[in-house]
């Protein structure tokens, strides 16, 4: 078996903010509506849209995939969405067969869910994707079988048929895609997606955005989506740090979003100066601890080994403090550190036992 690839640093932050925005109904329709054919999205009933639970990416590819499912109406019938994001940077060749395993999942749960369901609603499969190339593999199912042309009539009936709506944010832009149908909300979080650890592009691009940024951050859910927005921006570009991209972001927006960027960045600041402290106090107290245990330890046991000495310093603060009490008692180095368990002293025996009460039958049967 191949070695499983380690998971991308950034694709937790991709899976979080996707899910955080497009969990919002109001945000999901501005997605779903800008990601299907317009004679499609006209049909649908979007004040029916729900968002179902459960995810069906396998486990050991969550690092690289993240989905939401939807279901609404479309002339008193349901209909489901299953819209994946790409959290890796190559494009799956065989990404249409995953979504046909996903679909497949889909139906096998509403199967479950319903028994004596006699139809299957329909799916469509949306994915978003991000890489340097952009998309290079297969939108369509059949067009992962080749076949000769001349039996490819024949054959056809026997494979399945379905393509995806794909999202390609290679490039700055979205592909495939009406972008005046998305929330401001929705533009910016799939900028963001697009330009993740790519600094030169996120300076580049920033004023493009500005105007979707300004009408997300003065919403009346502004703050908290200021918050979510920076942290992901700052994950996704560590080596310009939490400061700059605030700044940055600061320079493309109106005054009085800069006042709140200015307020999370002083947050951030002054975070950052007491998560220091405090960690300094940690450090102090466990430092302060070790230094007491090795002195005691060698008062007991005389000079110490190294082990011991590594044992100390790789300890964290309850561990410590177990060995502080531990030493009061100990009769060795060892017995200290937990490494050797004492024997247990014999156990006197209940005076309710029978061997007690037969020596007490004989002590009174014996003569004075």
């Amino acid at each position: 078996m191949p070695k499983p690839r380690r998971p991308d640093p950034l694709s937790q932050p991709h899976d979080a903010l996707f899910k955080w925005a497009f969990s919002q109904r109001e945000h999901a329709v501005g997605l779903l509506r800008a990601a299907l054919p317009r004679e499609l999205a006209d049909v649908i009933d979007w004040g029916t849209l729900r968002l179902e639970q459960g995810s069906f990416v396998d486990r050991a590819l969550r690092h690289r995939h993240g989905d939401l499912v939807f279901s609404a109406r479309i002339r008193g019938k349901t209909v489901y969405f299953h819209a994946l994001v790409e959290q890796q940077r190559d494009v799956d060749p065989l990404m249409v067969f995953r979504m046909g395993v996903y679909m497949f999942r889909l139906w096998e749960q509403l199967v479950r869910d319903e028994p004596a369901l006699k139809e299957l609603p329909p799916i469509i499969p949306i994915v978003v994707h991000h890489s340097e190339a952009g998309w290079t593999a297969a939108t369509a199912f059949q067009d992962l079988v080749p076949m000769d042309a001349t039996v490819r009539p024949r054959l056809s009936p026997f494979v399945p048929q379905f393509e995806l709506r794909l999202i390609d944010l290679g490039g700055g832009r979205a592909g495939d895609l009406v972008e005046r149908a998305l929330t401001a909300l929705g533009q910016v979080v799939l900028w963001c997606l697009s330009v993740a650890g790519d600094d030169a592009r996120f300076e580049r691009e920033i004023e493009r955005i500005g105007q979707a940024l300004d009408e997300v951050l003065l919403a009346k859910d502004g703050l908290a989506a200021l918050g979510v927005l920076l942290r992901y921006l700052a994950a996704t570009h560590q080596r310009i740090g939490a400061e700059k991209v605030g700044e940055i972001l600061e320079s493309a927006t109106g005054s009085e979003v800069r006042d709140v960027i200015i307020t999370w960045l002083d947050k951030v600041e002054e975070r950052g100066r007491v998560e220091g402290r405090m960690e300094g106090r940690v450090e102090g107290r466990m430092e302060g601890q070790a230094r007491l245990l090795r002195k005691l330890l060698t008062a007991r046991f005389g000079a110490l080994p190294a082990s011991a000495r590594t044992k100390i310093a790789d300890a964290d603060e309850a561990t410590l403090s177990r060995w502080g009490v531990r030493l009061l008692t100990a009769e060795t180095l060892d017995e200290v550190f937990g490494e050797v368990r004492r024997a247990a002293p014999p156990s006197r025996p209940s005076s309710s036992s029978p061997r007690v009460a037969k020596t007490r039958a004989r002590v009174r049967r014996s003569p004075a």
